[in-house]
């Protein structure tokens, strides 16, 4: 089976290719409506077709569904292009996503300590608990399951929980600065009461969409 973030990647990759060959070829004028009807059609022709692997099938149809919807609104060609960057941003130079090391997570707790976020390592996390930060943006991460998911050569070989109560998009945005994507699972309720909770993956490979992190201007 595929790896959802490889077969994601050449998704979009491929969607935006055949719509640039269609500008060129002047077959789709290039505009926001145009693009969004010929990314729509194409996402209808690859559904039919099968042409990705089923992990992408739910996403796909969420694309689908959007665009019947929303029209121009949808931006398509936007989320494409913003997905390619991110992904690419966490791969090498052969597609695949590098390793998440803990050298990555010292320096994004480091970070958002900077940024004036309260981060709180040193604890268990294995039941309901409240974090009182006194109004400071949190990041909580259960010291035991964090030794769990590192080897002893430091690199990320299971799920680990972050905790996060704050700006969730600056969190997103230095973990993507530091090697890190972090794939939602609540935005409110989790074992730590008023924090959100994310997942870092190993190799950042998860199964749904990852948090976008703000894109570049370069």
């Amino acid at each position: 089976m595929a790896e959802f973030y490889q077969e994601l990647h050449q998704l979009v990759s491929e969607g935006l290719s055949e719509l640039d060959g269609s500008i060129t070829a002047g077959k789709t004028p290039n505009n926001p409506v145009s693009e969004t009807h010929f990314l729509s059609a194409w996402i209808t022709r690859v559904i039919k077709q099968q042409r990705y692997d089923h992990c992408v099938a739910k996403t796909l149809l969420v694309w689908q569904q959007q665009a019947r919807s929303l029209g121009k609104q949808a931006q398509l060609k936007q989320k494409f292009e913003h997905i390619r960057w991110t992904l690419s941003g966490v791969q090498n130079e052969n597609g695949l996503n590098r390793p998440v090391h803990s050298d990555e997570l010292h320096r994004f707790y480091q970070a958002l300590e900077a940024a004036g976020w309260m981060v709180t390592t040193g604890y268990e996390v294995n039941r309901k608990v409240t974090h009182h930060t006194d109004g400071q943006a949190s990041l909580v991460v259960c010291a035991k399951q964090a030794k769990a998911a590192f080897s002893d050569e430091g690199a990320l070989i299971k799920p680990l929980s972050v905790y996060v109560r704050g700006n969730s998009q600056q969190c997103i945005d230095l973990a993507y600065e530091n090697g890190l994507l972090l794939y939602k699972v609540t935005d409110y309720k989790s074992l730590v009461k008023y924090h959100g909770e994310y997942i870092l993956h190993p190799m950042n490979a998860g199964s749904h969409l990852p948090e976008l992190p703000t894109m570049s201007k370069d």
